[in-house]
């Protein structure tokens, strides 16, 4: 859900956020070693070594589980800049007009064949924010500003069993005041019945829910070291994928080529810009990806079939 707040306000909130979250991941860490500490003769906790390592804090790794909640404050709203919309270029005119930042890429344009950047956008967020596995009809170059990106990966070939479907579409709603619900209302289209008239329009209007394509599975599962045997269980498919993680560094630059699909978060603090180039929908792998997105219905359904 979209907010309008200054720059300054933004990054309080931010780092004010960043701070409760670990904060609390702290404390469920410490109520979980309490609970699976022995205590010695003074009835004082005493620790295994495991439990000491400097590792089992991290907020990145998810080693930690947080409890779940949908109560909301404004410190621990989950912010993130992201506009998609060419906002360097217009929404930050001012900035980019101190040629800070390249307008284009001679090797890029060369390479592509599409002309200068469709658009130029600025990311802005930290390890909370993370967003879901999908595509993009754009070739990409993404340059980490600060912080640490990580991108997981996974090739247009991966299409047929990424169990990537149809569902329903909607709106994170609610979160107005502090302690105020989170709620997800669904997107929906309204259509005029066939033979209504102004009069009776509001009475004979026909509600159609929208629908967009939703990668169900969490392909990360296949990365951990010790497998999730109950989710591979409900996901077979995804023993055929080929993920790939990359961290990408301050001061580093990613081409991700288009229809490749990502799924997106930081390690920390982190600005990034990236430069969208159009794709050449007259290329063979246009072609190429389609056919393979039909082969998910045929793979899904050998999927269901050996569930059975």
């Amino acid at each position: 859900r979209e907010q309008k707040m200054t720059v300054k306000e933004f990054r309080s909130r931010l780092r004010a956020g960043r701070q409760q979250h670990k904060n609390r991941l702290q404390q469920i860490q410490k109520e979980k070693l309490r609970e699976e500490s022995v205590l010695d003769n003074e009835g004082l906790p005493i620790y295994s070594l495991l439990h000491q390592s400097g590792n089992d804090n991290r907020i990145d790794g998810h080693t930690v589980k947080e409890k779940e909640s949908c109560s909301y404050t404004k410190e621990s709203a989950v912010l993130y800049y992201s506009r998609q919309n060419d906002c360097l270029r217009t929404e930050w005119k001012a900035l980019f007009e101190q040629k800070l930042f390249p307008e284009t890429f001679s090797f890029a344009e060369e390479a592509f064949g599409t002309g200068p950047p469709d658009a130029i956008n600025l990311w802005v967020g930290d390890e909370r924010a993370v967003s879901s596995m999908h595509k993009d009809h754009y070739e990409n170059l993404f340059y980490v500003l600060s912080g640490q990106k990580v991108f997981t990966l996974c090739p247009p070939a991966d299409a047929p069993f990424l169990y990537d479907d149809e569902f329903d579409s909607g709106n994170f709603c609610g979160g107005e005041e502090d302690n105020e619900d989170w709620y997800v209302a669904p997107d929906c289209d309204w259509e005029e019945t066939n033979g209504s008239s102004s009069k009776d329009k509001d009475e004979e209007q026909q509600q159609e829910s929208v629908r967009v394509r939703w990668v169900e599975a969490n392909v990360e599962k296949m990365l951990m070291a010790k497998q999730d045997r109950e989710y591979i269980s409900k996901y077979p498919l995804l023993r055929r994928t080929h993920p790939i993680q990359v961290f990408v560094n301050e001061g580093d630059m990613l081409y991700l080529p288009s229809l490749w699909f990502h799924r997106v978060t930081q390690t920390c603090e982190t600005v990034g810009v990236n430069y969208w180039y159009d794709m050449r929908f007259d290329s063979p792998l246009w072609c190429y990806f389609n056919f393979m997105q039909q082969l998910s219905h045929v793979s899904k359904i050998k999927s269901d079939e050996t569930k059975k």
